[in-house]
């Protein structure tokens, strides 16, 4: 509770305050509803964030912003930089929307969302040049009209809990310099049934890396699909009952 109450406090001093942050504090805080953090920006000077050798301590701990148990909460605007672990941390959220913020230099990851039904857009995830830019961890996570760049990989998906699926869908997504693998696919559970599934429409790859490759040069994302009209309308309206059914349809119909 004590560890609760502090963060909370954080949180409010962060959103009242000036957003110009000393060299000895640590940006640390947690969301569990909407926040308009347009203009503000959230910045560590940790040694080493961004690079994977200096990656260290607990997540929840080490992420500038975690954003955990929301319902229909929508986080917009932010610019949040340098972690030894992920810069964002999204866990165990329901509709949860994330647009026009900006996330660089994590040891680990710019952004990892696990256990949530997240659409994140218009925003900007960069600079893990020895890990990815994103990860996320089950449930079904949407990517709009975002930049994703300067990282050794793109996107990795993992399939941990013993749910049906685990789904990632990229719309009109821009890459740029990522050195290895746009995407990854990983079903933790049953490497047999590999019930994780990609989503793909519109998106490109520039200043391609030396070793680039689309799906990685083995090819992890097995189960890969275009968008649909119908899925695509869904997502540009944010109507997350529609994309669920129409990503259901289609698993349904592959796994018959």
């Amino acid at each position: 509770m004590n560890n609760y109450i502090s963060k909370l406090l954080i949180c409010l001093i962060f959103f009242t305050a000036d957003t110009n942050i000393s060299l000895s504090e640590n940006v640390n805080f947690t969301l569990t509803q909407s926040a308009d953090l347009s203009g503000k920006e959230f910045k560590n000077y940790k040694l080493g964030c961004g690079d994977n050798k200096f990656q260290n301590g607990n997540r929840e701990a080490e992420s500038v912003l975690n954003i955990f148990y929301s319902y229909n909460a929508r986080i917009t605007g932010g610019k949040f930089e340098c972690s030894l672990q992920n810069v964002i941390y999204a866990r165990s959220n329901e509709n949860l929307i994330i647009s026009s913020v900006t996330a660089s230099k994590g040891s680990d990851n710019a952004i990892e969302i696990r256990d949530s039904f997240a659409l994140i857009k218009h925003s900007e995830f960069s600079e893990s040049p020895q890990n990815k830019c994103i990860e996320s961890e089950n449930g079904i996570v949407i990517f709009y009209n975002n930049i994703i760049r300067d990282c050794l990989n793109g996107f990795d998906i993992e399939k941990t809990d013993y749910n049906n699926y685990a789904a990632a869908i990229f719309l009109s997504n821009t890459f740029i310099a990522i050195e290895n693998d746009a995407y990854n696919c990983h079903d933790r559970i049953s490497s047999e049934g590999n019930n994780v599934y990609l989503f793909l429409k519109d998106n490109n790859y520039q200043k391609r890396g030396k070793d680039f490759r689309i799906f990685g040069k083995k090819k992890t994302c097995k189960n890969t699909f275009q968008i649909s009209d119908e899925l695509e309308n869904a997502v540009l309206t944010e109507n997350f009952m529609a994309i669920k059914k129409f990503v259901e349809e289609i698993i349904n119909q592959t796994s018959h």
